[in-house]
């Protein structure tokens, strides 16, 4: 790990001296390297502009060193920092082997173009890198570069197969990250479609399995498909119809305006909750932006900035209504934590979210009841069909109340086992269950809109796993 480290230290460094000497102290002020430039800093950077930055990444942790890094590539452009930082967060967990890259190389040999009619040079330089593909510009060097043997071996003579081409240029021991982009550079319409581009996608696919990936569709381009590779988690099967959540209040009433077409219609307290009625793209996720985009769609907005606050709004209205300190938490702490960190990619966390529906009250059901826990305190869709239940586990979930003393809960081992039997159920169907204990939150008032550092730091670091995990962050 040393190593790792020292060697993501030289790349910021090198990243960094790209910049004007007289300029890298303010750059490491913005990067929060040094607080402020001192009056020796120019001189000093002067003599050696890596080493002054060098010198102040030393005492850097490991996960200070990788926040330094993702704000050094919004202002420098460094593909080698970028494939490591990669390397070290993305894909740092879950890996393509080599034997996967071999098997996924000599499938293409089948091939009759690789690129089809693009110029193979430009598009290994945009994948590999022009320094390591174009390294012979003036064309003197000849059979000494790569560029050279690839113009004479494999574009004149067809000496090299495609997977000896790929090899050449270094597909077995590249990033991840530039690995997937070749794939699914070779998979895009531009290069290839209809019959070829899906017979192409089966075969890399079946190849990936092996290692937890699968090539899916992210969407399309001019009717064409587009593919990326993604983690072939075990998700929930089907598309979503309805995404009725946000109670305030009564439950709705609902009824099927057409039951061959799933059409639902709340006939009855309407007002309480929120439906949201589009469908998922293929990959099963929901962004943030997505609910803004109906929520402006629905109520007449000009655009999705001005439907964030009030959607915002509305949605936190039913965490408060809740009147539970656990809820409040995770609503509030996710959205501040990840909202400016993740901006356009922000998976949404839609509370109050109705998991089944009996259209019959407690009351009136009895003791005949089919359905528990019909509605769940947080959900999110991520990728792969991945569905993600959170819930509070207050009192009222393990315990009954006290009928002679409202202040006291008696231990319940009948609503326990509920609970349990219906984690079981939504986890055999695909579904992610998480639970938090109403206790975590003891630092929590929602009537004043508190949250203490302990819930934040349980909040934050529940979220940072899983989106990690789920390959988000």
């Amino acid at each position: 790990m040393k190593i790792v480290l020292e060697s993501l230290r030289e790349q910021i460094a090198l990243a960094v001296a790209t910049a004007k000497a007289y300029n890298v102290p303010a750059v490491c002020v913005r990067l929060g390297l040094q607080k402020i430039v001192g009056e020796s800093d120019e001189q000093e950077a002067h003599r050696s502009k890596r080493m002054y930055v060098k010198a102040r990444l030393i005492e850097k942790t490991e996960s200070e060193l990788l926040v330094i890094a993702q704000s050094v590539l919004c202002e420098f452009n460094d593909e080698d920092l970028a494939d490591s930082l990669s390397e070290m967060t993305v894909h740092a967990e879950h890996r393509v082997s080599e034997l996967v890259r071999i098997d996924i190389l000599k499938a293409l040999n089948s091939l009759d173009l690789l690129f089809g009619e693009l110029q193979p040079l430009d598009e290994l330089a945009n994948i590999f890198g022009t320094s390591k593909i174009k390294d012979d510009p003036l064309g003197f060097l000849k059979l000494s570069t790569l560029q050279g043997q690839i113009d004479q071996w494999y574009i004149r003579n067809r000496d090299w197969s495609h997977q000896d081409l790929l090899t050449n240029c270094g597909a077995l021991t590249c990033s991840q990250t530039r690995f997937f982009a070749l794939l699914e550079r070779l998979l895009h319409p531009i290069i290839r479609r209809d019959e070829e581009q899906s017979a192409l996608a089966a075969t890399i696919d079946s190849c990936l399995k092996r290692d937890g990936f699968s090539v899916r569709t992210t969407g399309s381009q001019s009717g064409y498909a587009l593919y990326g590779i993604t983690r072939a988690m075990a998700g929930v099967s089907g598309q979503m119809k309805n995404l009725i959540f946000a109670s305030i209040g009564a439950k709705p009433e609902l009824i099927f305006r057409d039951a061959i077409n799933n059409d639902v219609e709340i006939v009855k307290h309407a007002d309480k909750v929120l439906v949201f009625d589009r469908m998922l793209p293929s990959n099963g996720l929901l962004l943030w932006t997505d609910l803004a985009q109906w929520w402006a769609e629905t109520n007449g907005l000009a655009s999705v900035a001005d439907a964030k606050a009030p959607l915002y709004r509305r949605l936190n209205q039913s965490v408060c209504s809740a009147n539970s300190p656990g809820e409040f938490a995770v609503f509030r702490t996710y959205y501040q934590r990840y909202g400016s960190r993740l901006l356009e990619k922000l998976p949404a966390l839609v509370p109050q979210v109705f998991l089944h529906y009996d259209p019959y009250t407690t009351r009136q059901r009895g003791d005949e009841a089919f359905l528990s826990r019909q509605r769940m305190d947080f959900l999110m869709m991520l990728e792969n069909g991945a569905r993600i239940v959170i819930e509070i586990d207050g009192r009222h979930h393990y315990a009954t109340q006290d009928p002679e003393d409202s202040g006291r809960y008696i231990a319940d081992s009948r609503k326990y086992a509920e609970m349990a039997r219906e984690d079981r159920r939504l986890r055999s169907s695909g579904y992610e269950v998480y639970r938090f204990g109403g206790y975590e939150f003891r630092d929590v008032n929602v009537s004043e809109g508190t949250i203490g550092p302990h819930s934040q730091e349980v909040v934050g670091d529940f979220f940072d796993r899983l989106l990690k995990r789920h390959a988000v962050l």
